[in-house]
């Protein structure tokens, strides 16, 4: 406003003012003061006049202008308000952020301080519970930091697609960058969040508890025996329990791989030590020139223990292995807690049947066919509890049954190899001599072999045993194809024996061996009664007479014979001498030379071979009648030739060996003595 009217209106009422007298000064103030009030109103006229003509010409402005200006002014309106929203919606998660972050702090605090000990399960689940609310405090922290970021790239994005100038433009890109970098930053502080820092701490924590946990669940000692082994559980509920929400938590934190290996590395350890228990030391020694190496009551104690030792580690211990592993990782996948069984049972199983490749591949030693024989019967045994223990289609544990398979059929067969090779022993056994003193080391081996091989504990394993071994034979042909290769081995003893009495003496012991040591077991009802008693009964009474006319006819025919026949007075008391004499001798010698070691069948043939002397020399008595007349004193009695029978064959008993006529121990009934037929006493 231009300072015309009013301004110099004001300035001559000062001027007057300050002039004239009172009177003169009051008028002049009162003229003064309407002058500047006419001026101030004529002032406010014109100035109204002014806005008035102001706001005309602005309205022709306005109305002269294009629409496109207004409009840009209520976009710039707009487009600050909608900035100044998306400003609000950046802000406004960092608040619950910061919450979340305090939290995860708050949590990692406690963690650290919180006691845990496996002895006590309440804090071991405490802490594992803290494990868990850490985890889902840094997820909430890190879904929270994602959103405030995605909000800030979200209002930076918007500015870029509102700004235009070009020092907006700039200012806009400088935002993007900054944003872009805070993305980056959030980025890997989150990953340091999830992986590293309190998280990671406490997870290496639960993962040593987990392992102590594991290691504090043991087994009850073993019995070293193969009888019915009692089932158990593996720790208490609440261990049980807290192991698993352990594994549970592991395996929800990306640590799956890490919790297997703890849990199979820790129950092997705990399997292992409960076997060792049994103090199997046997089992290091498995290959096939070490065992071929140990002598043979080691090996012998190592095949026996093997048996209960087996089915120690699938009855018992493998078998709370799988229940405890299937219950502590029964929240994982359900592929994770067979092949961590696995795992775990293949390296105790495989050390057993190393043992027994071992075996199986060793020497044909015909003595260890029993043990083998009780090893492939333990693999039998534990079959179903074998299937039941490796069931699933667990590659590993598929193996295992397989394995299991393979070791039983090399063992049958391994079994089977040594029966061959016994046979082959008892044909090609070199004979450097023999005597009539006791049956055969051979042959009493070869029969009680035999008869172990028939009893109902090694009959039916062993006719499977040769029949998986590829033989077509069953055990009773496989057996006496045996005792015809001894019957060969005894004939051909004969044959080398220093004299014939040696020979047949020699044949009948051992056949008659045969025959009553098979007579009414297994063995005998195997091959057959009938064929047992045609084949070594007949040749033991063969022997026994041939025996008698070697070493007694002799005595017989110096009388005479059996006839009784008469001869000239001299010439008869020759030949009672000669008899005498002979008869002396026999008793000097005869029984320390020959043993019959069987009681039965030496009085068998005793009452023979007295009647056959006696009978003779009372017949020559007889018939020389006149030749003993007057001197009868030079002529031994009838009961003294009868006594001194006897006292040889007393004598031939001595030192008796194998006797099977003798009283069984106590308990056992004494099986009725067989007779030799023609030799039965009247």
């Amino acid at each position: 406003m231009c300072p015309t009217g009013t301004t110099v209106a004001m300035a001559a009422a000062a001027a007057a003012i300050g002039t004239g007298t009172d009177d003169e000064n009051t008028l002049a103030k009162l003229r003064a003061s309407r002058a500047a009030i006419m001026s101030v109103l004529a002032t406010a006229t014109e100035a109204e006049a002014a806005i008035d003509a102001a706001g005309d010409r602005i309205g022709d402005l306005l109305s002269s202008s294009s629409p496109s200006s207004s409009s840009k002014l209520q976009s710039k309106c707009v487009a600050t308000s909608a900035l100044r929203a998306r400003i609000d919606r950046a802000v406004a998660p960092a608040e619950p952020l910061l919450a979340s972050l305090r939290l995860v702090s708050s949590l990692a605090g406690e963690a650290a301080q919180l006691p845990a000990s496996p002895a006590d399960t309440d804090s071991a689940v405490a802490f594992v519970d803290r494990v868990d609310q850490l985890r889902d405090a840094i997820e909430q922290a890190v879904a929270r930091g994602d959103e405030a970021v995605r909000r800030v790239e979200e209002a930076v994005g918007f500015l870029g697609r509102t700004t235009s100038k070009s020092a907006g433009r700039g200012r806009v890109r400088r935002l993007t960058e900054a944003a872009s970098a805070l993305r980056a930053v959030y980025e890997t502080e989150a990953e340091a969040m999830r992986f590293e820092g309190p998280l990671d701490e406490a997870l290496l924590g639960l993962q040593d508890l987990f392992e102590a946990l594991l290691l504090r669940l043991k087994h009850a000692t073993p019995a070293d025996d193969a009888g019915d082994t009692e089932e158990y559980e593996l720790g208490t509920e609440d261990e049980v329990d807290a192991a698993a929400r352990m594994a549970k938590t592991l395996a929800g934190n990306d640590c799956l791989d890490i919790c297997v290996d703890i849990y199979v590395k820790a129950r092997y350890r705990r399997a292992a030590k409960a076997m060792m228990r049994l103090d199997p030391a046997y089992l290091k020694v498995y290959t096939a020139e070490a065992i071929d190496g140990m002598e043979w009551e080691a090996l012998e104690s190592a095949m026996a223990l093997w048996s209960p030792h087996f089915h120690v580690a699938i009855a018992s211990v493998l078998t709370a292995e799988r229940r405890l592993c299937a219950r502590v990782l029964a929240h994982l996948p359900p592929t994770v807690w067979p092949e961590c069984f696995a795992k775990i049972a293949a390296r105790i199983v495989a050390a057993f049947f190393r043992f027994a490749d071992g075996v199986s591949a060793a020497s044909r030693e015909p003595q260890r066919l029993f043990k083998l024989l009780d090893m492939v019967d333990a693999v039998g045994r534990e079959r179903g509890r074998l299937d039941a223990l490796f069931s699933g289609e667990s590659a590993t544990l598929v193996a295992i049954r397989e394995r299991t398979r393979e070791v039983e059929r090399a063992l049958a067969r391994a079994a089977a190899a040594v029966f061959y090779e016994f046979g082959l022993r008892m044909e090609t056994h070199y004979i450097a001599g023999a005597d009539a003193v006791q049956v055969p080391k051979i042959v009493r081996y070869a029969v009680n072999y035999l008869k172990c091989l028939a009893s109902d504990d090694y009959r039916g394993l062993m006719d499977t045993a040769l029949r998986s071994g590829g033989g077509r034979a069953a055990l009773a042909e496989a057996a006496s194809n045996v005792l015809e290769a001894l019957h060969r081995h005894v004939e051909a003893a004969r044959r080398v024996c220093a004299d014939a009495a040696t020979s047949h003496v020699m044949a009948m012991n051992a056949y008659w061996y045969i025959y009553m040591r098979a007579r009414g077991t297994e063995l005998a009802k195997l091959i057959g009664e009938d064929a047992m008693k045609r084949r070594y009964k007949a040749s033991a009474e063969e022997a026994a007479w041939e025996y008698q006319d070697v070493a007694w006819n002799p005595l017989v025919r110096r009388l005479g014979g059996s006839g009784g026949k008469a001869w000239p007075p001299e010439e008869a008391r020759e030949k009672a001498a000669a008899f005498a004499g002979a008869l002396e001798e026999k008793v000097r010698r005869h029984g320390a030379e020959y043993k019959i070691p069987d009681g039965d069948l030496r009085a068998q043939i005793r009452v023979a071979v007295t009647k056959s002397v006696r009978g003779a020399y009372a017949g020559f008595m007889k018939a020389n009648e006149s030749a003993v007349a007057g001197r009868r004193r030079e002529f031994l009695p009838v009961d003294v030739i009868e006594s001194m029978v006897g006292r040889v064959f007393d004598q031939m008993g001595d030192g008796e060996v194998g006797s099977v006529g003798r009283t069984r121990s106590s308990g056992r009934v004494r099986r009725e003595s067989g007779n030799i037929e023609g030799f039965e006493a009247n």
